[in-house]
């Protein structure tokens, strides 16, 4: 069983993706991003597997949770998934720089991110 961080401001999304994740018998914690401080004090304190985080976020945006998770030593073997609408090249290619394991592109399908997991679960981050 793997520990999954789900950090996003809409509740609904948090409540859809957590169900995918609960689905697979998988430890969930949602986290409403108040900050970005907030946010990874929570995830050091419990340090999960995989966080989940949407892009756009007005007091927590993905891409700087991504690159500070990427850059924290507690927290770097954490793949970090982030879900979008965004389909720019150049903003996917600066996601990856900075950390970031996989992109999930909305509208997602839930079997889509319970194979996403299982398959990140199976292949631990160094």
């Amino acid at each position: 069983m793997a520990r999954v961080c789900i950090v996003d401001d809409s509740r609904l999304a948090r409540t859809v993706a957590a169900t995918c994740v609960r689905k697979l018998g998988h430890e969930v914690e949602e986290i409403d991003p108040t900050s970005i401080f907030d946010v990874l004090t929570a995830l050091r304190s419990n340090p999960p597997a995989i966080i989940l985080t949407d892009y756009l976020m007005p007091n927590c945006p993905g891409l700087s949770l991504a690159r500070s998770c990427h850059e924290d030593a507690a927290l770097r073997h954490a793949h970090v998934v982030v879900i979008t609408a965004h389909r720019d090249d150049e903003v996917l290619t600066r996601m990856m720089r900075m950390g970031v394991t996989q992109v999930l592109h909305k509208p997602f399908n839930p079997q889509d991110l319970m194979d996403l997991i299982q398959e990140l679960v199976a292949s631990p981050k160094a």
